[in-house]
Protein backbone atom coordinates (compact mmCIF):
# COMPACT_ATOMS: atom_id res chain seq x y z
CA UNK A 1 0.00 0.00 0.00
CA UNK A 2 3.08 2.44 0.14
CA UNK A 3 2.29 3.20 4.07
CA UNK A 4 5.62 1.57 5.45
CA UNK A 5 7.78 3.26 2.89
CA UNK A 6 6.23 6.53 3.68
CA UNK A 7 7.56 7.76 7.34
CA UNK A 8 9.26 11.23 8.04
CA UNK A 9 11.65 9.92 10.14
CA UNK A 10 13.90 6.97 9.25
CA UNK A 11 16.12 5.13 11.99
CA UNK A 12 17.79 1.89 11.95
CA UNK A 13 15.93 -0.46 13.94
CA UNK A 14 18.07 -2.01 17.21
CA UNK A 15 17.27 -4.69 19.15
CA UNK A 16 13.90 -5.32 20.84
CA UNK A 17 13.36 -3.43 23.88
CA UNK A 18 12.90 -5.82 26.96
CA UNK A 19 9.36 -4.16 27.47
CA UNK A 20 8.34 -4.80 24.27
CA UNK A 21 9.57 -8.19 23.80
CA UNK A 22 7.35 -9.33 26.96
CA UNK A 23 4.24 -7.24 25.92
CA UNK A 24 4.55 -8.67 22.29
CA UNK A 25 4.41 -12.12 23.38
CA UNK A 26 0.93 -11.66 24.65
CA UNK A 27 -2.67 -12.01 23.18
CA UNK A 28 -1.41 -14.35 20.39
CA UNK A 29 -3.75 -16.74 19.23
CA UNK A 30 -2.55 -20.26 18.45
CA UNK A 31 -3.18 -21.14 15.35
CA UNK A 32 -4.62 -24.43 14.93
CA UNK A 33 -4.91 -27.19 11.95
CA UNK A 34 -7.58 -26.16 10.81
CA UNK A 35 -8.44 -22.40 10.05
CA UNK A 36 -12.59 -20.51 9.99
CA UNK A 37 -13.77 -21.03 6.87
CA UNK A 38 -15.36 -17.48 6.70
CA UNK A 39 -11.41 -16.59 7.69
CA UNK A 40 -10.32 -19.01 4.35
CA UNK A 41 -12.51 -17.13 2.37
CA UNK A 42 -11.81 -13.88 3.22
CA UNK A 43 -8.38 -14.86 2.42
CA UNK A 44 -9.31 -16.00 -0.53
CA UNK A 45 -10.75 -12.74 -1.54
CA UNK A 46 -7.69 -11.22 -1.07
CA UNK A 47 -5.21 -13.21 -2.52
CA UNK A 48 -6.70 -16.55 -4.81
CA UNK A 49 -7.20 -17.06 -8.41
CA UNK A 50 -9.27 -19.41 -9.82
CA UNK A 51 -8.02 -20.04 -13.58
CA UNK A 52 -8.86 -22.14 -16.91
CA UNK A 53 -5.38 -23.03 -18.08
CA UNK A 54 -5.54 -24.14 -22.12
CA UNK A 55 -2.28 -25.73 -23.02
CA UNK A 56 -1.79 -27.43 -26.85
CA UNK A 57 -1.73 -31.02 -26.52
CA UNK A 58 -1.48 -33.70 -29.77
CA UNK A 59 -2.56 -36.49 -27.49
CA UNK A 60 -5.84 -34.96 -27.46
CA UNK A 61 -8.45 -35.24 -29.84
CA UNK A 62 -8.96 -31.75 -30.12
CA UNK A 63 -5.23 -30.63 -29.56
CA UNK A 64 -5.75 -28.45 -26.64
CA UNK A 65 -6.23 -29.49 -22.89
CA UNK A 66 -8.19 -27.72 -20.31
CA UNK A 67 -7.11 -27.86 -16.84
CA UNK A 68 -9.01 -25.96 -14.00
CA UNK A 69 -7.29 -24.74 -11.27
CA UNK A 70 -7.51 -23.21 -7.87
CA UNK A 71 -4.38 -21.49 -6.18
CA UNK A 72 -3.16 -18.83 -3.40
CA UNK A 73 0.26 -17.50 -4.06
CA UNK A 74 1.84 -15.58 -1.22
CA UNK A 75 4.89 -14.65 0.25
CA UNK A 76 6.97 -17.78 1.93
CA UNK A 77 6.81 -16.14 5.43
CA UNK A 78 2.75 -17.31 5.69
CA UNK A 79 3.48 -20.69 4.35
CA UNK A 80 1.68 -21.89 7.41
CA UNK A 81 -1.63 -20.22 6.72
CA UNK A 82 -1.13 -22.41 3.04
CA UNK A 83 -0.95 -25.24 5.17
CA UNK A 84 -3.65 -23.92 7.60
CA UNK A 85 -5.96 -23.85 4.50
CA UNK A 86 -5.27 -27.35 2.74
CA UNK A 87 -6.05 -28.78 6.17
CA UNK A 88 -9.22 -27.02 6.49
CA UNK A 89 -10.56 -27.85 2.56
CA UNK A 90 -8.70 -31.44 3.10
CA UNK A 91 -7.87 -31.19 -1.06
CA UNK A 92 -4.44 -29.58 -2.54
CA UNK A 93 -0.68 -29.21 -2.12
CA UNK A 94 1.56 -26.84 -1.04
CA UNK A 95 4.83 -25.97 -2.02
CA UNK A 96 7.69 -23.37 -2.14
CA UNK A 97 7.15 -21.91 -5.62
CA UNK A 98 10.74 -20.06 -5.29
CA UNK A 99 12.99 -18.48 -2.88
CA UNK A 100 10.30 -15.50 -1.69
CA UNK A 101 7.07 -17.68 -2.73
CA UNK A 102 4.73 -20.06 -2.00
CA UNK A 103 1.31 -21.68 -3.11
CA UNK A 104 -1.43 -23.48 -2.29
CA UNK A 105 -2.92 -25.30 -5.59
CA UNK A 106 -5.55 -27.84 -6.44
CA UNK A 107 -5.84 -28.77 -9.78
CA UNK A 108 -6.98 -32.23 -9.42
CA UNK A 109 -10.78 -32.49 -11.31
CA UNK A 110 -12.36 -34.63 -8.51
CA UNK A 111 -10.98 -31.87 -5.60
CA UNK A 112 -11.72 -28.81 -7.17
CA UNK A 113 -15.51 -29.60 -6.35
CA UNK A 114 -14.65 -29.11 -2.30
CA UNK A 115 -13.59 -26.04 -3.76
CA UNK A 116 -16.97 -25.20 -5.50
CA UNK A 117 -18.50 -26.58 -2.58
CA UNK A 118 -16.56 -24.01 -0.35
CA UNK A 119 -17.49 -21.28 -2.12
CA UNK A 120 -21.14 -21.93 -2.31
CA UNK A 121 -21.46 -22.12 1.08
CA UNK A 122 -19.58 -19.36 2.12
CA UNK A 123 -19.29 -17.27 -0.87
CA UNK A 124 -16.68 -14.82 -2.51
CA UNK A 125 -17.33 -11.07 -1.23
CA UNK A 126 -15.04 -8.88 -3.91
CA UNK A 127 -15.20 -8.57 -7.24
CA UNK A 128 -13.63 -12.39 -7.29
CA UNK A 129 -16.79 -13.29 -6.83
CA UNK A 130 -17.44 -12.70 -10.74
CA UNK A 131 -14.21 -14.80 -11.61
CA UNK A 132 -15.79 -17.91 -9.42
CA UNK A 133 -18.82 -17.88 -11.55
CA UNK A 134 -17.57 -17.68 -14.58
CA UNK A 135 -14.83 -20.48 -13.31
CA UNK A 136 -17.97 -22.78 -11.82
CA UNK A 137 -19.37 -22.64 -15.22
CA UNK A 138 -15.99 -24.11 -16.95
CA UNK A 139 -15.52 -26.74 -14.42
CA UNK A 140 -19.12 -28.31 -14.95
CA UNK A 141 -18.76 -28.31 -18.42
CA UNK A 142 -15.18 -30.06 -17.80
CA UNK A 143 -16.99 -32.56 -15.54
CA UNK A 144 -19.54 -33.41 -18.29
CA UNK A 145 -16.54 -33.86 -19.99
CA UNK A 146 -18.04 -31.33 -22.83
CA UNK A 147 -14.50 -29.94 -23.24
CA UNK A 148 -13.34 -33.18 -25.34
CA UNK A 149 -16.20 -32.02 -27.88
CA UNK A 150 -15.46 -28.49 -30.42
CA UNK A 151 -18.89 -26.86 -28.80
CA UNK A 152 -18.16 -27.61 -25.27
CA UNK A 153 -14.59 -26.42 -25.45
CA UNK A 154 -15.68 -23.42 -27.80
CA UNK A 155 -17.94 -22.41 -25.01
CA UNK A 156 -15.17 -23.01 -22.32
CA UNK A 157 -13.28 -20.65 -24.03
CA UNK A 158 -16.47 -18.12 -24.33
CA UNK A 159 -16.66 -17.71 -20.48
CA UNK A 160 -12.92 -17.86 -20.17
CA UNK A 161 -12.91 -14.35 -22.07
CA UNK A 162 -13.34 -12.31 -19.12
CA UNK A 163 -11.45 -14.59 -16.90
CA UNK A 164 -8.52 -13.12 -15.22
CA UNK A 165 -6.37 -12.22 -18.10
CA UNK A 166 -8.83 -13.73 -20.82
CA UNK A 167 -7.60 -15.57 -23.87
CA UNK A 168 -4.31 -15.36 -24.90
CA UNK A 169 -3.49 -14.28 -28.28
CA UNK A 170 -2.31 -17.54 -29.48
CA UNK A 171 -6.02 -19.07 -28.81
CA UNK A 172 -7.64 -15.73 -30.39
CA UNK A 173 -6.05 -16.44 -33.41
CA UNK A 174 -6.72 -20.29 -33.37
CA UNK A 175 -10.42 -19.52 -32.82
CA UNK A 176 -11.25 -16.44 -33.73
CA UNK A 177 -15.27 -16.67 -33.72
CA UNK A 178 -15.28 -16.92 -30.44
CA UNK A 179 -17.94 -14.68 -29.11
CA UNK A 180 -17.30 -14.11 -25.34
CA UNK A 181 -19.96 -14.49 -22.72
CA UNK A 182 -20.18 -11.51 -20.26
CA UNK A 183 -18.31 -11.15 -17.31
CA UNK A 184 -21.65 -11.88 -14.23
CA UNK A 185 -22.00 -8.11 -13.61
CA UNK A 186 -20.58 -7.70 -9.95
CA UNK A 187 -22.70 -6.24 -6.71
CA UNK A 188 -21.60 -6.11 -3.20
CA UNK A 189 -24.00 -7.93 -0.83
CA UNK A 190 -22.43 -6.92 2.55
CA UNK A 191 -20.06 -8.52 4.77
CA UNK A 192 -21.46 -11.92 5.91
CA UNK A 193 -18.78 -12.30 8.82
CA UNK A 194 -16.34 -11.06 11.39
CA UNK A 195 -13.84 -13.43 10.41
CA UNK A 196 -14.06 -12.52 6.77
CA UNK A 197 -13.02 -9.38 7.57
CA UNK A 198 -9.93 -11.01 9.69
CA UNK A 199 -9.35 -13.20 6.66
CA UNK A 200 -8.90 -10.23 4.20
CA UNK A 201 -7.11 -8.20 6.35
CA UNK A 202 -4.91 -11.00 7.05
CA UNK A 203 -4.11 -11.04 3.89
CA UNK A 204 -4.75 -7.22 1.85
CA UNK A 205 -4.71 -4.64 5.20
CA UNK A 206 -1.42 -3.25 6.53
CA UNK A 207 -1.17 -1.83 9.91
CA UNK A 208 1.33 1.11 10.18
CA UNK A 209 2.78 3.37 11.99
CA UNK A 210 3.38 7.18 10.83
CA UNK A 211 5.63 9.74 12.51
CA UNK A 212 4.74 13.13 11.20
CA UNK A 213 5.71 16.68 12.00
CA UNK A 214 3.68 18.31 15.15
CA UNK A 215 3.82 21.88 17.08
CA UNK A 216 4.50 19.52 20.62
CA UNK A 217 7.70 19.65 22.75
CA UNK A 218 9.30 17.14 20.47
CA UNK A 219 8.12 18.33 17.24
CA UNK A 220 6.66 14.74 15.99
CA UNK A 221 3.76 12.80 16.63
CA UNK A 222 3.09 9.22 16.02
CA UNK A 223 0.08 8.25 14.13
CA UNK A 224 -1.10 4.46 14.07
CA UNK A 225 -2.86 3.57 10.85
CA UNK A 226 -5.22 0.60 9.82
CA UNK A 227 -5.30 0.79 6.20
CA UNK A 228 -6.78 -1.50 3.12
CA UNK A 229 -6.16 -0.59 -0.36
CA UNK A 230 -8.22 -2.19 -3.39
CA UNK A 231 -9.35 -1.53 -6.95
CA UNK A 232 -11.74 1.07 -7.19
CA UNK A 233 -14.32 -1.48 -8.21
CA UNK A 234 -14.22 -3.01 -5.09
CA UNK A 235 -14.78 0.51 -3.42
CA UNK A 236 -18.07 -0.72 -1.71
CA UNK A 237 -16.15 -3.80 -0.05
CA UNK A 238 -14.62 -1.03 1.92
CA UNK A 239 -17.42 0.70 2.91
CA UNK A 240 -19.33 -2.63 4.00
CA UNK A 241 -15.75 -3.02 6.15
CA UNK A 242 -15.77 0.12 8.20
CA UNK A 243 -19.77 -0.10 8.28
CA UNK A 244 -19.30 -3.36 9.64
CA UNK A 245 -16.84 -2.39 11.90
CA UNK A 246 -18.68 0.60 13.63
CA UNK A 247 -22.00 -1.89 14.00
CA UNK A 248 -19.96 -4.14 16.29
CA UNK A 249 -19.67 -1.39 18.42
CA UNK A 250 -22.35 0.78 18.27
CA UNK A 251 -26.21 0.02 18.97
CA UNK A 252 -26.96 1.82 15.89
CA UNK A 253 -25.22 3.29 13.13
CA UNK A 254 -27.82 5.90 11.00
CA UNK A 255 -28.12 5.93 7.09
CA UNK A 256 -25.93 9.39 6.92
CA UNK A 257 -23.74 8.08 9.82
CA UNK A 258 -23.14 4.97 7.31
CA UNK A 259 -22.41 7.48 4.08
CA UNK A 260 -20.14 10.08 5.81
CA UNK A 261 -17.63 6.81 6.16
CA UNK A 262 -17.33 7.31 2.47
CA UNK A 263 -16.32 10.52 3.06
CA UNK A 264 -14.36 10.27 6.38
CA UNK A 265 -12.70 6.86 5.79
CA UNK A 266 -12.74 6.24 2.04
CA UNK A 267 -10.26 7.95 -0.35
CA UNK A 268 -10.11 7.48 -4.38
CA UNK A 269 -7.46 7.34 -6.52
CA UNK A 270 -8.88 7.74 -10.33
CA UNK A 271 -5.33 7.74 -11.86
CA UNK A 272 -4.63 4.50 -10.43
CA UNK A 273 -7.92 3.20 -10.29
CA UNK A 274 -7.89 2.74 -6.04
CA UNK A 275 -9.69 3.15 -3.15
CA UNK A 276 -8.15 3.41 0.02
CA UNK A 277 -9.89 2.55 3.86
CA UNK A 278 -7.79 4.28 5.96
CA UNK A 279 -8.82 4.66 9.86
CA UNK A 280 -6.01 7.13 11.97
CA UNK A 281 -8.49 8.26 14.68
CA UNK A 282 -6.58 7.04 17.78
CA UNK A 283 -10.02 6.78 19.23
CA UNK A 284 -11.19 4.80 16.26
CA UNK A 285 -7.73 2.28 16.83
CA UNK A 286 -8.12 2.53 20.54
CA UNK A 287 -11.71 1.31 21.03
CA UNK A 288 -12.86 -0.36 17.24
CA UNK A 289 -9.81 -1.91 15.39
CA UNK A 290 -7.86 -3.47 18.22
CA UNK A 291 -10.74 -4.82 20.03
CA UNK A 292 -11.91 -6.22 16.57
CA UNK A 293 -8.89 -7.97 15.91
CA UNK A 294 -7.87 -9.31 19.05
CA UNK A 295 -11.43 -10.76 19.05
CA UNK A 296 -10.99 -12.39 15.67
CA UNK A 297 -7.09 -12.56 15.12
CA UNK A 298 -5.27 -11.52 12.12
CA UNK A 299 -3.06 -14.74 11.14
CA UNK A 300 0.85 -15.33 9.83
CA UNK A 301 3.90 -12.42 9.75
CA UNK A 302 0.73 -9.65 10.10
CA UNK A 303 0.09 -10.54 13.39
CA UNK A 304 3.51 -9.45 14.16
CA UNK A 305 2.44 -6.25 12.85
CA UNK A 306 -0.20 -5.98 14.77
CA UNK A 307 1.04 -6.80 17.84
CA UNK A 308 3.70 -4.42 17.44
CA UNK A 309 0.62 -1.73 16.45
CA UNK A 310 -1.28 -2.61 19.81
CA UNK A 311 2.38 -1.84 21.63
CA UNK A 312 2.70 1.78 19.98
CA UNK A 313 -1.22 1.99 20.81
CA UNK A 314 -0.59 1.32 24.69
CA UNK A 315 2.44 3.89 24.95
CA UNK A 316 0.01 6.72 23.74
CA UNK A 317 -2.72 5.61 25.63
CA UNK A 318 -0.11 6.39 28.80
CA UNK A 319 1.07 9.06 27.06
CA UNK A 320 4.73 7.64 27.47
CA UNK A 321 5.16 8.70 24.05
CA UNK A 322 5.66 12.38 24.46
CA UNK A 323 9.08 11.57 26.55
CA UNK A 324 12.11 11.48 24.56
CA UNK A 325 13.21 7.81 25.46
CA UNK A 326 9.80 6.46 24.48
CA UNK A 327 9.54 8.09 21.46
CA UNK A 328 12.83 6.42 20.17
CA UNK A 329 11.36 3.49 21.26
CA UNK A 330 8.22 3.99 19.06
CA UNK A 331 10.78 4.97 16.10
CA UNK A 332 12.22 1.39 16.96
CA UNK A 333 8.75 -0.32 16.58
CA UNK A 334 8.30 1.63 13.22
CA UNK A 335 11.47 0.81 11.81
CA UNK A 336 10.85 -3.71 12.56
CA UNK A 337 7.20 -3.36 10.94
CA UNK A 338 5.77 -3.92 7.39
CA UNK A 339 8.31 -4.14 4.53
CA UNK A 340 11.45 -3.51 6.86
CA UNK A 341 10.82 -6.48 9.48
CA UNK A 342 13.64 -8.77 9.58
CA UNK A 343 12.19 -12.64 9.46
CA UNK A 344 15.44 -14.11 9.57
CA UNK A 345 15.71 -12.57 13.14
CA UNK A 346 15.96 -14.90 16.19
CA UNK A 347 13.60 -13.30 17.94
CA UNK A 348 10.98 -12.72 15.24
CA UNK A 349 11.65 -16.65 14.97
CA UNK A 350 10.66 -17.00 18.38
CA UNK A 351 7.24 -15.20 17.95
CA UNK A 352 6.14 -17.16 15.18
CA UNK A 353 6.37 -20.48 16.80
CA UNK A 354 4.34 -18.64 19.47
CA UNK A 355 1.68 -18.25 17.53
CA UNK A 356 2.11 -21.72 15.79
CA UNK A 357 1.73 -23.65 18.87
Amino acid sequence: MGFERNYQIRILAKQLLNRSRKFSSLNFTAQQSSINSWFLTGFADAESSFMITITQNDKNKLKWRVIPSFSIHIHNKDIAILHQIKNTLGVGNVRKNSNTTAIFKVDNIKEIQVIIDHFNNFPLVSAKASDFILFEKCYNLIKQKQHLTLKGFEEILSLKYYLNKGLPDKLKKAFPNIVHVDRPEYKFIGIPNPFWISGFASGDSTFSISIEKSNNKLGKRIRLIFGTCLHIRDKQVLIGMADYLYKLFEDRISPKRSESFQHKYIYDSPKRNTSLLQIKNYSDIQNKIIPFFNKYPILGIKSLDFNDFKIVAYIIKNKEHLTAKRFNQVIEIVNRMNLDRNFDSSIEKKKLKLIAS
